[in-house]
């Protein structure tokens, strides 16, 4: 593992442990809402992390259209729609991506169930509407709770752009608005694999023939934890390199030389090609985490953890690597090559059953610098009980790291696990460290079932020592007796 750079800071609640529900079974074609029933965030496709928000800019119309009614100039007129009051200050706050009590901030106190999810402090109206400018925020877990609404854009002085500045539902309501806003094109909406690089071709169309001043992509919803952006934002074309498994809503903005904006949308939905995928994101959009924590499946409960090798009983990061070094960039780049052709899948790693094939492991991304995702996978499992667990390899100085998993089968979300912190204890590795047994994933040929270990409030948590000789011990976390 590579050494780290010096932390940032970081605003950490108290240590925090999530406990674990009954097992669930995912049928491998029943194409249903993920099986442990959790609460996603519309408009998310498949995204057991929920949406993040975007951070900016305004939402988007259909893709053409340019996100704004053509009045021939002079704006839409009339009064704005009557609003009843959202908030009141003897109200308290519900937990639901609103702030309830008119604090200005929202979901104070409220525990996290994912890693991150959308928020804004205003009227919830000013949302509505593909003209509005005003944006919905994230809050990322910080170990046990919510942290700040980040990066939410709320009302504006309204400006002759096509724009509904001050989110009150009209656009361009001053007497003296004249110019007719610019169109954007977006392509097509786009379906593949994770791990894949999509191409987005933008366009531009002025109904005065006015020339283009600015274009910019930019996400506005992605998997939770997803660290997707596009490359380069600014331009009509673009690249984004879709590294979890969801839904992805970018938009192009495009603007003219008299400051008229055009919007339109177009959505990336990506799906495993493997028939037991598992992702791993943690510290979500924190700064300066350059922490290590690291995904680990055994091949069976009975088996060694940590037994590297080509034929190892546990495939990690010393033998299951798809990518030599620790360059992620050159990695992304070569997984995406993989995933450009349907008929050819990234390589398996450690030799479960002879020959190496199909149903082996491998690990595709190994992040040594923070925040994740990171993914087990295998395209063909052979039916069995593998186990999963996470090591705190290094914090770096960071602290306690809030980790997330997620357990695909046959393309659908089996399991969701809620934040769960891993305290700092020891470094690199080293006998100290932490240890968390997640679950053990039944394959049963036309699906899984996966058994999440320990019990509510009682994660198997241990140090990497123990899980080494023995494994972590029922009934307690930490070295501790659960209550």
């Amino acid at each position: 593992m590579s050494a780290c750079r010096p932390l940032m800071a970081l605003l950490l609640a108290p240590a925090f442990v999530v406990g674990c529900s009954d097992p669930v079974t995912a049928p491998v074609d029943d194409g249903g809402a993920p099986a442990d029933g959790r609460f996603v965030p519309p408009p998310v496709v498949d995204s057991g992390f929920g949406p993040r928000a975007d951070t900016g800019g305004g939402a988007g119309g259909a893709a053409g259209d340019g996100g704004v009614a053509d009045d021939g100039g002079g704006g839409t007129g009339g009064a704005p729609p009557e609003r009843q009051p959202h908030c009141d200050p003897a109200n308290r706050e519900q937990c639901n991506d609103i702030d309830d009590d008119c604090d200005l901030i929202v979901d104070e106190g409220c525990t996290c169930t994912l890693p991150e999810k959308p928020c804004y402090s205003g009227h919830p109206a000013d949302l509505d509407g593909s003209e509005t400018a005003c944006r919905a925020g994230v809050q990322a877990c910080r170990i046990e709770f919510y942290g700040p609404c980040e990066g939410e854009v709320g009302p504006a002085d309204e400006a002759c752009n096509g724009v509904d500045d001050d989110c009150d539902g009209i656009t361009d309501e001053l007497e003296d608005c004249r110019n007719r806003p610019p169109t954007a094109i977006c392509p097509d909406d786009l379906e593949g694999p994770p791990l894949a690089d999509y191409r987005l071709a933008g366009g531009y169309d002025d109904p005065e023939g006015q020339p283009m001043a600015r274009a910019e992509w930019r996400i506005v919803e992605q998997p939770g934890g997803s660290t997707a952006a596009p490359r380069p934002a600014m331009g009509l074309d673009t690249v984004m390199f879709a590294d979890l498994q969801g839904g992805y809503l970018l938009e192009l903005t495009v603007e003219d030389s008299e400051g008229g904006i055009g919007r339109c949308t177009t959505r990336i939905t990506t799906r495993t090609r493997d028939g037991l995928r598992i992702e791993m994101v943690w510290n979500v959009n924190a700064v300066g985490d350059t922490s290590d924590v690291d995904l680990h499946l055994k091949r069976a409960p009975d088996a060694d953890w940590f037994d590297e090798g080509a034929r190892g009983d546990d495939c990690f990061y010393r033998n299951c690597k798809v990518c030599g070094g620790f360059d992620e960039d050159a990695c992304r780049a070569e997984l995406a090559a993989f995933n450009a052709d349907p008929n050819r899948d990234p390589p398996p790693q450690v030799e479960w059953s002879a020959p190496l094939s199909a149903d082996d492991p491998r690990l595709d991304l190994d992040d040594v610098e923070g925040l994740g995702p990171e993914n087990i996978n295998i395209l063909t499992p052979r039916a069995g009980i593998y186990r999963l667990g996470v090591h705190y390899y290094e914090d770096d100085g960071f602290g306690a790291s809030t980790v997330t998993v997620r357990i695909f089968c046959g393309g659908e979300l089996a399991r969701a696990f809620d934040p769960i912190a891993l305290e700092p204890t020891g470094s690199r590795g080293g006998p100290a460290t932490e240890f968390w047994e997640v679950a053990d994933i039944v394959w049963q040929g036309d699906g899984c079932r996966v058994d999440p270990l320990g019990a509510p409030g009682c994660p198997l948590i241990c140090t990497q020592d123990e899980a080494l000789f023995g494994g972590c011990r029922p009934g307690r976390t930490r070295g501790r007796a659960c209550p």
